[in-house]
């Protein structure tokens, strides 16, 4: 399990790191790779607070509808509440 969230670690700090910081496909495989879903609501959340600032209102959009398929049991409030307010009508 320790290597697990290291692995994952280490992926997040090497998203922190891309040229795109609304990479959706990270946000993908973040969570599609994330079996604990304690820990996929972390990193997720996580991602959020870092990338979604840099994120489009179409791709704000994109996740928001696409985050109980991917995140599963980690869907919750907490995360959908980054999203809305990093949605801007002017972006």
């Amino acid at each position: 399990m320790k290597e697990a969230i290291v692995i994952a670690l280490l992926g997040l700090l090497l998203m922190a790191y891309a040229a795109n910081n609304c990479n959706l496909g990270q946000l993908y495989t973040l969570s599609m790779t994330t079996h604990d879903p304690s820990l996929r609501k972390d990193l997720t959340l996580s991602w959020m607070k870092s990338n979604a600032k840099d994120c489009s209102n179409q791709e704000l959009t994109q996740i928001y509808n696409n985050l109980a398929h991917w995140l599963g049991t980690a869907d919750n409030p907490e995360i959908r509440s980054v999203i809305e307010e990093n949605y801007k009508r002017d972006k």
